[in-house]
């Protein structure tokens, strides 16, 4: 019997194991060429967002700096000089802590060009005044639009893992061009930066937690930890947050398993992911091994409790009235205006077509819902409250919106109807983007009433309009000899020829222009002797943007008196 098996297999090959070895290699070609082409597309769809997100994020980078911009390029230089003195306990500039916004602005522009707004080399308090502010805030800018623009290329792939293609592509475009994330995402500041490490670190602990992931997206998920950690205090969230995912999700695969190999991989993966923050937290900040940790980690729990706990020193703008808190329903509205159409109506398709979720990615939309509450929960306690405060859940937004979206167009079974939707999808994304180029600060949803109602409801302002203020008054004649009270002094300072000071209560006797803007023209509270020297000399020059005032210039005392 053995010999005729053996037989059997030195027989000469027929035509049909001819024909079946043919079909065999037709098949591995076609799975490797399949491969192939899907690697491809990953490829291109990447470059796309990358360049779809890069390319807004640069426009208009000179135009006009916002507010804190200033105090950030002077840490920035701080932080350079201590590195470059070898004094390491000066990298500790602020307890946001803001370390990865000084590291962005320090390889943006070089170290030399940093060094050049540190206080120590200055000794200003209004960086602006630096002549050359304006251009390295432009080079500086250049850093955090590129890692704002990594970030949604790697949000985007991330969510290819979780919820497919179609949703993913929607996703990544949604997160390229939402206003608001265009907005905050170019500026040298902590809230772009923590988005972009929160929203990393979320979404990999979810691939690893539910959707079958390797280790390496815990390694991914606590080192994006660790750089939010490094951007601002917020990102504590995810200390609780990453590992109730990894431990509910490998609960549930216990459950659906009967194995108790599971509680020993769950262990592996939070010492893991802890390992992975803290030491990325140590690495990239050289105050923590100067002043060590137990001091460092001392200064910003008392920087929190001093700045967290306290309300803005202007006060809050909310449905007309003026307030130190304006309580907890300013998060819901504010945010609801700064979300573009898409992602509103988004959301909104996604509660209708929640019972179409298969059940895994149900769960998944489900942790980034709890996200988006929770998160912005923990911000309502605190009484400072600002629109930008809640940018890190806006990317799950957008992919929740974009989840919502993806389902409708499943149900869309005529290809003609499929692409029309998809248009029209497109142009919902890029629309109230070009509508207020180039200030996409200055963008209010529309299914709201946009800016006019914005403007009524919710504070405005953050720089947007003040350069045309600043132009205005270049163009008057002797504008190099004028001198200029303003609010928000410290953003218009480096763009006006002359000098100047910030605009008190009291009015200004010696100054050519008085520039109002922003908050204070919404709460119309000046004070009695600028009340009445208003009604008395009307703006000359007032600046709109999308429906809103934002800046009005008076002719100042000085300017009156001249022949």
């Amino acid at each position: 019997m053995s010999h005729a098996i053996a037989a059997d297999h030195r027989r000469p090959a027929t035509d049909a194991d001819q024909q079946d070895a043919s079909e065999r290699a037709v098949v591995r070609s076609g799975h490797e060429s399949s491969a192939t082409e899907r690697r491809w597309l990953v490829v291109l769809a990447g470059l796309v967002i990358f360049a779809l997100a890069l390319t807004p994020r640069l426009a208009g980078r000179g135009l006009f700096p916002t507010s804190d911009e200033d105090s950030w390029m002077r840490r920035a230089g701080g932080f350079t000089w201590g590195l470059a003195n070898g004094q390491l306990g000066r990298t500790y500039q602020n307890g946001h802590p803001g370390v990865t916004t000084m590291w962005t602005a320090m390889l943006s522009q070089g170290p030399t060009g940093a060094i050049r707004f540190a206080d120590r080399v200055h000794n200003l308090r209004v960086v602006g005044q630096v002549p050359a502010y304006l251009d390295g805030l432009a080079q500086a800018r250049i850093g955090f639009a590129v890692v704002a623009a990594l970030g949604a290329l790697a949000a985007a792939l991330l969510l290819w893992r979780l919820f497919g293609r179609e949703a993913a592509l929607l996703a990544g475009a949604g997160l390229a061009l939402e206003p608001f994330l265009v907005a905050n995402g170019q500026l040298v500041h902590v809230d772009g930066l923590l988005t972009t490490f929160v929203t990393l670190s979320v979404l990999a602990a979810l691939v690893r937690g539910t959707a079958g992931g390797g280790r390496g997206f815990v390694l991914l998920s606590g080192v994006a930890a660790g750089l939010a950690l490094l951007s601002k205090t917020p990102a504590l969230f995810l200390v609780g947050f990453v590992p109730a995912v990894l431990a509910v999700s490998t609960l549930k695969l216990r459950v659906d398993a009967h194995t108790s190999q599971l509680p020993r991989a769950l262990s592996a993966d939070l010492l893991l992911w802890l390992l992975a923050t803290a030491l990325t937290f140590v690495a990239l900040w050289p105050a923590v091994w100067a002043l060590g940790p137990v001091e460092v980690l001392g200064r910003m729990a008392a920087f929190t409790r001093e700045t967290g706990g306290q309300p803005d020193e202007v006060g809050s703008f909310f449905f007309g009235q003026v307030g130190a808190d304006p309580g907890p329903l300013y998060y819901p509205i504010a945010t609801l205006f700064r979300l573009s159409p898409f992602v509103t109506l988004g959301l909104i398709a996604l509660v209708v077509s929640t019972r179409r979720l298969p059940r895994a990615a149900g769960a998944r939309a489900g942790w980034l819902t709890l996200f988006a509450f929770g998160f912005a929960l923990m911000m309502t306690l605190g009484p400072k409250k600002f629109d930008r405060y809640l940018l890190p859940i806006f990317p799950t937004l957008v992919a929740l919106a974009a989840l919502g979206w993806s389902l409708a167009l499943r149900r869309q079974t005529r290809p003609v109807t499929r692409g029309a939707l998809l248009a029209s999808l497109l142009a919902l994304m890029a629309w109230p983007l070009l509508s207020v180029q180039p200030y996409p600060l200055a963008y209010y949803n529309p299914l709201l009433g946009g800016g006019p109602v914005a403007a009524r409801t919710v504070m405005v302002g953050n720089g947007e309009g003040l350069d045309q203020a600043a132009a205005w008054i270049a163009a008057q004649p002797a504008a190099a000899e004028a001198r200029v009270a303003a609010h928000s002094f410290d953003i218009l300072a480096p763009m006006i020829p002359g000098d100047g000071e910030p605009l008190r209560e009291g009015v200004p006797s010696d100054a050519d222009y008085i520039v109002t803007y922003g908050r204070r023209i919404q709460m119309q509270r000046w004070g009695g002797a600028l009340e009445r020297y208003f009604a008395a000399n009307p703006p000359v020059h007032s600046v709109w943007i999308n429906g809103i005032e934002y800046a009005r210039v008076h002719e100042g005392p000085r300017r009156g008196d001249q022949p």
